[in-house]
């Protein structure tokens, strides 16, 4: 048991990083096709790739599963459109950082809506978070722009999404079906925006398809599999621990492949997100 726990944290770490070196590769991608058209590709991709494993069960699919997809579909549509036109506008570094806040929002929301309480270290980790993304942002200094803010929409998204997908899978749905509708609304709803948005659709260039084959592929279809794999070993606050090692492997990844430079004042305040983070969803 404790190799198939190690094994589950190692699988997950590797997810992180997978999903860190995106950041800036969808940036770069973003140059030759429109936010909604790299979603429509990305998740065309791994909606295959799904389709492909679910085969026959796909006509078996619940009515809570149908639903439940449509609705946890149609946030995630949400949170990968502010993220994409947000990562047009501000450095990856700076997105990943904030898109992390979405672990403490989770809990936010549900205290709002009057249906889970919160614990005094959630609150202590909401003002270390709020505190560091005040230091990363910098807006006195005018570092703030709106790229900043659609990712705090991007961030938003991701929590609904969170809350939503907990509540299905309570419901006990099957994982496979479930994400392969998520997956087809995410495209579907892309490629109308696109259509509508976007008068050219893509560039197929190396950068674009090397973007696509990554976040189509590895960022999304396989890091799904790992991921529901790992949860169903590791506890919601030892996921959460690791997940906090994203923005920092994005950090990484956009200063070695991009030369993106926070500065001194900007790694601070990355930092204490990711302390936030790790500590308000730990034990």
């Amino acid at each position: 048991m404790e190799n198939k726990k190690h094994l589950a944290q190692v699988s997950l770490v590797l997810v992180t990083l997978i999903w860190g070196v995106t950041f800036i590769m969808v940036k770069d991608a973003l140059n030759d096709a429109g936010p909604f058209a790299f979603g429509t590709l990305r998740f065309t991709i791994a909606g295959i790739l799904t389709l492909a494993v679910v085969n026959k069960n796909i006509f078996t699919l619940s009515k809570t599963e149908f639903i439940g997809g449509l609705v946890c579909g149609f946030f995630l549509f949400g949170g990968y459109a502010f993220q994409n036109f947000g990562l047009m506008q501000t450095s990856a570094s700076k997105s990943a950082f904030i898109t992390s806040v979405s672990v403490l929002m989770v809990p936010i929301i549900l205290y709002l809506f009057n249906i889970q309480q919160i614990k005094m270290k959630v609150w202590i980790a909401v003002l270390v978070a709020t505190l560091g993304l005040y230091i990363l942002l910098d807006p006195r200094g005018g570092m703030m722009n709106w790229g900043d803010i659609l990712t705090f929409g991007c961030a938003l998204g991701f929590a609904v999404h969170i809350i939503f997908q907990g509540y299905y899978v309570k419901k006990r749905v099957r994982i496979l079906p479930f994400f392969l509708i998520q997956a087809w609304v995410v495209a579907g709803l892309s490629f109308i925006n696109s259509l509508l948005f976007e008068p050219v659709f893509a560039i197929w260039s190396p950068r674009l398809v090397s973007a696509l084959l990554v976040t189509g592929i590895a960022a999304t279809f396989i890091a799904i599999l790992i991921m529901i794999r790992a949860q169903q070993i590791l506890t919601p606050s030892e996921t959460a621990i690791i997940f906090a090692m994203e923005p920092v492997f994005a950090a990484l990844f956009a200063t070695i492949f991009a030369g993106e430079v926070l500065g001194l004042w900007g790694y601070m305040g990355g930092g204490l997100v990711v302390l936030a983070i790790a500590y308000g969803e730990s034990g």
